[in-house]
């Protein structure tokens, strides 16, 4: 999806390709060469857009947690009749909801965090996969 600070890949692979057939390497196909940058660069972008979805979901969560407590608190300070125990039991309610939420923004920004990473972690295998069918080719020839 090119936005306007995102680079088309085609108009940028096709300058590459231009550029590399210039320098005519023996034995380096260029638009392979290309083709496999090409897909990296678009695992960085797939990867970085669930990284940014993850901590833009972290971010709305905390908002919506601040909100939460701050309204239990709220009307424990609102009510000046409120007796010492139900004002404790509105800050205990309070702290077990901060809490709870804590945990639940942690499993969120790690579990960002882990799909971003299988993103590129899968494009490296992919990468060492093909270096070595690469390696052991010219190994054999």
């Amino acid at each position: 999806m090119p936005t306007s600070q995102t680079p088309d890949i085609q108009t940028l692979t096709n300058q590459i390709n231009e550029m590399l057939a210039k320098f005519n390497m023996p034995g380096v196909d260029p638009a392979a060469l290309v083709e496999e940058q090409s897909r990296n660069i678009e695992t960085v972008m797939q990867a970085t857009q669930v990284a940014n979805k993850g901590a833009y979901d972290v971010a709305e969560k905390q908002l919506e947690l601040f909100r939460a407590v701050s309204s239990q608190l709220l009307m424990m300070f609102a009510d000046a009749g409120l007796a010492g125990k139900d004002r404790a039991e509105l800050a205990k309610q309070a702290y077990e909801l901060a809490l709870n939420g804590s945990r639940e923004i942690t499993k969120m920004a790690s579990k960002a965090s882990e799909d971003a990473f299988a993103i590129a972690r899968q494009r490296m295998t992919e990468n060492f996969e093909q270096f070595h069918k690469a390696a052991t080719l010219r190994r054999d020839t």
